[in-house]
C-alpha cells in the first residue's frame, strides 16, 4: 500500500503505486523523462486516460537519447485523446536526463516526485528506484521551481511536437539501443498477439467468403472472445481501414486491440474535437461520421477494409447512410449475439452473409469461457408506472424508483446470499450508482461509484483495487459494458432493466473470463412487471420472435427440458417465474405477427421494417391484409398523408410486392433510386449502373444474377438497359430518357411517397418477398409462426463442440439461430430492407 513518507525507494516500495492516486486526484500532470519504453507505457495509459477523460490536462516531455526511447512507446501515447501536449526532446547534441512528475490539484494545491525512474515497467514496479516525493502544502518552492524548469524546457530549440511524422523518421534512423553503453534495463519485446483457436476458425471463414465473392460477411462472437482483434487479425494487410461505432469507449477499446496488433500503424481518430482524416487506421463515432458535411471529407473508395460495430435499432439509419457511401473491398459485421429482435440488422447490411458463429454457449462448452450460475429474482419496483418513451424507460423517474433503501437493502442481502468476492453492479443512472455505493459503504462493503460524472471515482484505479481484492463491488453506468479485462470478477449484480439482447450479453459477459480464482460466475437479475424483462428470458432461452415460441420455451424451462451449457445453472425464484408467465401475451390464433409488431414498436419506439418482420420468423406478404402496407395501416401506422400516397399509388405499390422475380434486376434498380433519393426523382445511368455494380461487388449472389462483371460497365449498362430499365419504362410509372431514368409520379404525392419508399417501409417488404421467392427454391420456407426453441441434448462430449462457420452451410442446409433460419447468400437486397 502506498505510505506518506517522503522517499519511494522502488522494489517492493513501487513507484507506480505512488503514482496511480495522484493522478486520480490532478485536474493536470506535467511528465519529463528521459525515454519511454511500451511495457512502462501500458502500466500508465489507462490512468493517463481518466486524467483526460474527466477534462484534465497532460503535458509530457520525453527525449530520444541514444535511441532507448521505443517508436511504439511513443505511438500508444499519442493514441491518447484530449488535452494533451506531447514533445520530444532532440538530443543529438545535449544529453537529456530529467525524471520528474508535476500534479496540479483542485485549488492551487499540488505534489512534484523527482528521482531516477524513467517510464518502463522495472522502474515503476520492481526495479531498485529512488524518487523524492513532495507535497506542496508544506513548501511550495519546489513544485514550483520544477515547474518553471519544465516549462524552459518545452521553449528550447531542441523540441518538437511529438507527432505520427516524427516517430516514423525516428523509427527509421534508430539504431537499436545497446544496455551496456546506454544504462537503460533490458525489457523482453513485446510478443505479438496470436488469433486462439476460435479466432483461427473465423479468419479462415472469412478468407473462405471473400474467395467466393462476398464483400461483406458478419461474424457472430462471444462477448470475451475477441471481436475486435478477429476485425485486427483479418484486415492487417488491408493499407487503410476504418472502425465505426456508437461509443467513445468502444473506439478506445478497438484502438487499443489495433495497436496491439499493428504497432507500427498510424492510428487516428475521427469524432468529437479530433478528427484525423489521414490516419492508416480511423476509428469513427458514427455520430460524427454520418454528417454529410464529415463524410464527403472522405473518397468512397478511401478504405479497404471497414468493421462496422453491433449496434441497435435506433441507429440503423445511420449505420446505413455510413455503409452505402463507401465502397471498400471489404465490410465486416461484428455483434455478439446473431439475435435480430433488437433491430439492428446488422446481417442485412452485411448482405446475409453469416460468415462464422461461436455464441456464448459454445464459447463455454469449448472451455473459453467460464460457466455462470444464473439467479432471476423478483424486482420490487412498479414498473407499470415509469414512463416509457421511445423504447426506454424516463431515466429521471426510473432512478427515483430504484435508487431507493429497501431496494439496496435486497440487493445486497441477495448479494451476500449468492454473490462471491468481486461484483460489477450494473446501475441505472449516475444518481444510482451513486446511491448503491453509498449504501454499500454504509453497510461496510468497499464500494465505489464508476461513471462519466464528476462524482465517479477513477474508473483504471477502481478496476485494478477490484482486481487485487481492494474493492468488494464497483457500481457502473454503462461504463464497463465494454472493454473490463479483470478476469477475477466473479459476480454481476444487474441493477438496471436492459432494453438490448446485445447490452444485457455484454454486461453478462464482463465476468465470464476464466480465471483459477472462481469456479463460475454469479449473475444475479432483477425481473419487473414490464415486458421489456421478457428480453432477458427471449436470450437465455435462445428463442425466436413471438410471445407463443417464449411461452413454450418457459414451459419446456419449468419442466427441465432445457440444456444450458456445461457448468451452468439458470434460477428463477418461484414469484420471479409469475411475473414473467404474466407479462407473456396470449394472442389469438393468427395474431401472432400483430402481437410481435405490436412488441417490437413498444420496445424501440418505431415499427419494424419488413425485413424486420421477415428474420423473426413472419412473411410480411401473408398478413391477412391488403399487403405488407396495408397491414402497417391497419397497425395505425400511416399518417393521414401517407395513406393518401399509398392509395394514389396502390397500383405500383401491389404490382411490385406481387411481381415476379427470377433475377434481381428490378430490385437493384428500385434500390439505388432509393438510396440516391430519386425514388421519387431522376438518377442518371452512370450512377445506376456504377451503384448496381457496387452492389454485385459485394455480393456473388447479385453478380450471378447479373451475368456480367460489374467491373465491365459498358456491357453491364447494355444488361441494364435490355432487362429491367426497357420493362419497367414500360409501364406507366418509370420513363427511360437520354442518360437517365426517372419516376413518372403525380407531383402532390411525391414527399408522402419518398417516406414510404424509406427503409422503414415497403421496399422491406418487397425485397423480403423477393428474397423468400428466391430462398424457396433451396431451403425451407419460413413458418408463419416461429418454431418452439431449440433444445439442448446432450452431444457425446460437450466439449468436442465447435462452432459453426459459413463453410459448413450450404444452400440445402438452414442454420438456426435463436429459433430462425438464416443461410448466407440468400436475401440479396437485406441491406436495405
Amino acid at each position: 500500500m502506498p505510505h506518506d513518507r517522503p522517499l519511494i525507494s522502488g522494489g517492493e516500495d513501487a513507484l507506480h503505486a505512488h503514482l496511480r492516486p495522484l493522478i486520480d486526484r490532478a485536474r493536470a500532470v506535467d511528465l519529463s523523462v528521459s525515454f519511454l519504453m511500451t511495457s512502462g507505457v501500458r502500466l500508465i495509459l489507462p490512468h493517463l486516460r481518466d486524467l483526460l477523460d474527466r477534462g484534465g490536462q497532460l503535458r509530457l516531455l520525453t527525449g530520444d537519447y541514444l535511441g532507448v526511447t521505443e517508436p511504439a512507446a511513443l505511438r500508444l501515447i499519442t493514441d491518447l485523446e484530449g488535452a494533451r501536449q506531447l514533445h520530444v526532446f532532440q538530443a543529438t547534441q545535449i544529453p537529456f536526463h530529467p525524471k520528474a512528475w508535476m500534479f496540479t490539484f483542485a485549488g492551487d494545491g499540488g505534489a512534484l516526485i523527482v528521482g531516477s525512474s524513467n517510464l518502463s515497467r522495472s522502474a515503476l514496479t520492481d526495479g531498485i528506484e529512488w524518487n523524492l516525493r513532495h507535497i506542496d502544502p508544506v513548501d511550495r518552492t519546489p513544485l514550483l521551481a520544477a515547474r518553471a524548469a519544465f516549462d524552459t524546457l518545452l521553449v528550447r530549440p531542441e523540441v518538437t511536437e511529438l507527432t505520427p511524422t516524427w516517430i516514423d523518421a525516428y523509427e527509421a534512423r534508430r539504431v537499436a539501443p545497446q544496455s551496456s553503453i546506454t544504462g537503460a534495463p533490458v525489457e523482453a519485446p513485446e510478443a505479438a498477439p496470436t488469433p486462439h483457436e476460435v479466432q483461427v476458425e473465423a479468419l479462415a471463414a472469412l478468407r473462405a467468403t471473400r474467395a467466393k465473392g462476398y464483400g461483406a460477411g458478419l461474424v457472430v462472437l462471444a462477448t470475451g472472445l475477441g471481436k475486435t482483434f478477429l476485425a485486427a487479425f483479418d484486415s492487417a494487410s488491408a493499407a487503410r481501414v476504418l472502425f465505426v461505432a456508437h461509443r467513445e469507449e468502444i473506439l478506445t477499446q478497438a484502438m487499443s486491440a489495433f495497436r496491439a496488433v499493428r504497432p507500427s500503424a498510424r492510428l487516428g481518430r475521427y469524432s468529437g474535437e479530433e478528427k484525423d482524416a489521414g490516419a492508416d487506421i480511423v476509428f469513427a463515432s458514427v455520430q460524427t461520421l454520418a454528417r454529410n458535411a464529415h463524410l464527403t471529407r472522405f473518397e468512397p473508395t478511401a478504405f479497404d477494409y471497414i468493421v462496422v460495430d453491433e449496434f441497435h435499432h435506433a441507429a440503423a439509419a445511420t449505420y446505413r447512410r455510413i455503409i452505402d457511401y463507401f465502397q471498400p473491398s471489404f465490410l465486416l459485421g461484428l455483434t455478439a449475439t446473431p439475435d435480430r429482435s433488437d433491430g439492428g440488422d446488422l446481417l442485412g447490411l452485411c448482405e446475409e452473409n453469416l460468415v462464422y458463429e461461436c455464441d456464448l454457449w459454445s464459447g463455454i462448452d469449448r472451455g473459453l469461457l467460464a460457466p455462470f450460475h444464473y439467479f432471476g429474482v423478483p424486482d420490487p419496483v412498479e414498473y407499470a408506472q415509469i414512463p416509457w418513451r421511445s423504447g426506454r424507460f424516463d431515466e429521471a423517474a426510473l432512478t427515483e424508483a430504484v435508487a431507493t433503501q429497501a431496494r439496496a437493502e435486497n440487493a445486497l442481502e441477495q448479494l451476500t446470499k449468492r454473490g462471491g468476492k468481486k461484483t460489477i453492479g450494473f446501475c441505472v443512472s449516475r444518481r444510482h450508482a451513486d446511491f448503491m455505493a453509498d449504501f454499500a459503504r454504509q453497510r461496510g462493503l468497499r464500494a465505489v461509484a464508476v461513471h462519466s460524472g464528476e462524482t465517479s471515482a477513477p474508473r483504471a484505479s477502481a478496476l485494478k483495487a477490484l482486481e487485487d481484492g481492494d474493492l468488494d463491488i464497483v457500481f457502473a453506468v454503462d461504463m464497463f459494458n465494454e472493454g473490463v479485462d479483470v478476469p477475477s470478477i466473479d459476480t454481476v449484480l444487474m441493477l438496471r432493466p436492459t432494453e438490448s439482447p446485445v447490452i444485457w450479453l455484454q454486461q453478462l459477459g464482463r465476468g465470464l473470463r476464466r480465471s483459477a480464482e472462481k469456479t463460475h460466475l454469479a449473475v444475479i437479475d432483477y425481473i419487473g412487471n414490464h415486458r421489456i424483462f421478457l428480453t432477458k428470458l427471449r436470450t437465455l432461452l435462445q428463442v425466436g420472435a413471438g410471445d407463443g415460441a417464449l411461452r413454450l420455451a418457459l414451459e419446456r424451462f419449468e419442466d427441465k427440458m432445457i440444456q444450458f451449457p456445461a457448468g451452468c445453472e439458470v434460477t428463477y425464484d418461484l414469484q420471479a417465474l409469475d411475473i414473467l408467465r404474466s407479462l407473456i401475451r396470449q394472442p389469438r390464433d393468427g395474431e401472432e405477427l400483430a402481437a410481435f409488431y405490436r412488441d417490437f414498436r413498444e420496445r424501440h419506439g418505431a415499427r419494424p421494417t419488413a425485413s424486420e418482420v421477415q428474420h423473426a420468423g413472419f412473411n410480411p406478404g401473408r398478413t391477412g391484409h391488403a399487403g405488407w402496407l396495408g397491414f402497417v395501416a391497419d397497425m395505425g401506422d400511416l399518417s393521414d398523408t401517407q395513406r393518401a400516397a399509398w392509395t394514389a399509388n396502390r397500383g405500383l405499390l401491389d404490382e411490385i410486392e406481387t411481381t415476379r422475380m427470377t433475377r434481381s434486376y428490378k430490385m437493384l434498380v428500385l434500390r439505388a433510386m432509393i438510396e440516391t433519393g430519386a425514388f421519387p426523382g431522376q438518377i442518371a445511368l452512370t450512377d445506376l449502373v456504377e451503384r448496381v455494380a457496387r452492389q454485385a461487388r459485394r455480393n456473388p449472389q447479385i453478380k450471378n444474377d447479373l451475368s456480367v462483371d460489374p467491373d465491365d460497365t459498358r456491357r453491364l449498362r447494355a444488361v441494364m438497359m435490355q432487362q429491367p430499365l426497357k420493362i419497367l419504362a414500360e409501364t406507366e410509372w418509370f420513363r427511360l430518357g437520354p442518360g437517365n431514368f426517372e419516376t413518372n409520379f403525380a407531383e402532390t404525392s411525391n414527399t408522402a411517397l419518398t417516406t414510404l419508399a424509406s427503409l422503414n417501409s415497403w421496399t422491406g417488404g418487397s425485397c423480403a418477398i423477393f428474397k423468400q421467392r428466391t430462398w424457396s427454391m433451396t431451403r425451407p420456407r419460413t413458418p408463419a409462426r416461429p418454431r418452439p426453441p431449440r433444445t439442448r441434448p446432450p452431444p457425446p462430449s460437450r466439449q468436442a463442440r465447435t462452432c459453426n462457420s459459413g463453410k459448413s452451410i450450404s444452400a440445402t442446409r438452414s442454420h438456426h439461430i435463436s429459433g430462425r433460419c438464416l443461410i448466407p447468400g440468400h436475401g440479396t437486397l437485406a441491406s436495405w430492407c
